[in-house]
Order: structure tokens, then sequence, then C-alpha cells
């Protein structure tokens, strides 16, 4: 869409594009989905490959001003267990010792994929406790007024971000949805996605919600979540309604109805299980501590160090990792031209 131009002494603020990358994600997806990809020395390369690769189709798509990377640290996911131990169990977190990758070669090339994105001039952000879905969270709900926001990840959580200047691009999907065409993509309004989560849980961070009640349950009972925005009390109070009404025509009442009146889920939560999950899954109220959001904002207001970063490195690393067999040395000027453009324009905003 065209601009107008600014009129006689009116100051116009520059669109400044931000990419927020939910590094877990973007590395586990390369990694766990390109496990034949090995390098002349026999150690397998896919998760650097592919990290790199989805990174420059993003980037090449679109003009970003900066980019972030947010991983997730050992100890990632403790606040949320200190509410409801669960948390994630069914993947093996531990939060007492620490959470380490079972195999080492993850391990290995995670280390690697930080070592190229500090030289690419990429900010980049780990800490113990903080989960990076929470680092993107508060970045998006404390973004400059200026700012579009576009988040890379396969997380259907982060939906409940996505407002005018924020939207999500979804690696498995391979798509970008934002709020025109998210019901496309989903079926219900993108401003009940928190609810929709409270309501039903979430099997892959092992959250509990209401017996017996699933997505596409919940919609067919209450289909103004299609429609609008909509609260826990509205649907309780319609909940209620509904099995009067039954009464009123000689139905049974809804077994599923009553559970969520009564708020009956077969988790740890008990009666709570409402206001506990809430807690888990809201992103609009991001877990953080004191020091991550200082590090946060050291992240996006200081200065990057210029000593030693370098692409001349990226190079070295991606014949050291048989990256370069990959991509053919006769590519390397286009497959780096997003992450060079990249490097200019924070090198030109400092």
């Amino acid at each position: 869409m065209n601009k107008r131009p600014p009129r006689n002494g009116e100051v116009v603020e520059k669109i400044q594009n931000t990419l927020l990358v939910d590094g877990n994600a973007l590395f586990k997806t390369g990694f766990f989905g390109a496990k034949n990809q090995y390098n002349q020395h026999g150690h397998h390369v896919g998760g650097i490959y592919q990290f790199l690769t989805t990174l420059r189709m993003v980037l090449d798509n679109d003009l970003y001003h900066r980019v972030y990377v947010f991983w997730d640290g050992n100890f990632s996911g403790k606040l949320r267990y200190e509410i409801y131990e669960p948390y994630k169990s069914g993947r093996g977190k531990n939060y007492i010792t620490g959470t380490q990758p079972d195999d080492l070669n993850e391990l290995r090339q995670r280390k690697m994929v930080w070592e190229y994105l500090s030289d690419m001039y990429i900010r980049q952000l780990r800490h113990e406790v903080i989960e990076g879905d929470d680092f993107i969270a508060y970045y998006c709900l404390t973004k400059k007024s200026n700012e579009k926001i576009t988040i890379c990840t396969n997380d259907r959580d982060m939906a409940q971000l996505i407002e005018d200047n924020v939207r999500v691009y979804f690696l498995d999907l391979k798509k970008y949805v934002d709020n025109v065409n998210f019901s496309s993509y989903f079926c219900y309004h993108y401003e009940n996605a928190a609810l929709v989560k409270t309501m039903t849980g979430d099997s892959s961070d092992s959250i509990k919600g209401i017996k017996g009640l699933g997505e596409t349950t919940l919609v067919s009972l209450f289909p103004e979540l299609v429609e609008r925005k909509v609260s826990l009390t509205e649907i309780l109070e319609h909940a209620k309604k509904q099995q009067e009404q039954r009464l009123i025509e000689n139905k049974k009442p809804l077994k599923v109805l009553d559970n969520i009146i009564n708020a009956v889920t077969e988790g740890v939560q008990g009666e709570r299980v409402y206001e506990i999950n809430e807690q888990l899954v809201n992103l609009r109220r991001p877990m953080m501590t004191e020091d991550g959001i200082a590090d946060l904002e050291q992240l996006i207001d200081g200065t990057l160090d210029s000593s030693g970063r370098d692409l001349k490195n990226v190079l070295i690393y991606m014949k050291r990792d048989g990256i370069d067999k990959t991509i053919g040395e006769h590519r390397y000027p286009e497959y780096l031209m997003p992450f060079k453009t990249l490097i200019a324009r924070e090198k030109l905003i400092f």
C-alpha cells in the first residue's frame, strides 16, 4: 500500500521490521527433519544447514532491520514448573539437574549455530529459567509504535501474540498467519487463542484441560469463539444457560457442559484448573524475571561489539562443517546475500 506524502512539518516515523526467531523450534525442525544430512567427515550437519537455509529464506522473503533469536536455557520452564509440576513432563524435562540434549551431536550443532549467528550480527539471548517463548512475548508486548514484527516458529501458542503489527511464520505450514487470514488456519477468533488453551489444555506441554473437552467440541458449543473475543465468564454463563435450556426441552444435560461449569479436570490443578492454566498458557502475561528483562533490554538497546565478527568467519565455519559442499561454492554470494544485507543494516544503525 502506498503511503501518503508527509504534510508540511509532519514527522513520519520509519517502519522498523523485526524478526523474532524461536531458536529451539527452528533448530529442531532442521535437526530432526534432515537426519540423513552428513558432511565429508561423517558428521551430521542437518541441524546447522537447515537452520541457516530456513532463516535465509525468511530473510529473503522480506526486509528486516533487526533479527533476534531466542533460546531455551537448561532450566527454562522452571517458573511454570513451580506452579504446575507435570509441566512438560512428557518431554523429559528435568528442573532439578537441568535439561541437556541426549544426543551430544545435537548439543554440538546448537553451539555451532550460535557461532554462525554471532558472526552474522544476529542478536541472541538465552536465560537459564526463562523460555524463549516468554522473551518473544515480552518483546511483542513492549514493541515500539513504529515496529512490525514477524515471529518465526512452529509453536501454535505464538498465535496468541497476533495483532495488527504482529504476524507469525509457522515453519511447518510454511505460511505467514496474521489477524486477516487467521481463520483459514484456526477454528476460532485470534483473540481467543489463550482462552481456548486455558480450557482445553496443551498435550505437548502436559497441561490437562477440562475433562472431555477438545477444540472442536468447544467451538461447536460456543460458536461466538469464532466471531469475536470472548471471556471465560461469558463461556461459563453460556454453558449454564445451555444446560437450563436442555432441561426445559426435557433433554439430558451434557456431561461436558457440567465439566466446564464445575471446572472438572483429570489434572492435578483440581478446581483451580482455569486459574492455573491461564497462568501457564497466557503469553500476554509472560513469565519473566528482573534479570531476564534487563538482559532483553540490553540486547535490544545495546550496541553489538563488531570486533571479531566477520562474514569471512562464516565461510570458514562452512568449510569446517562441510556446509560448503551442500551449498556449492559457486552459490556462496547468492546464499549469503540476505545475511550480508542484514549485516549492512546493523552496521548502518550503529
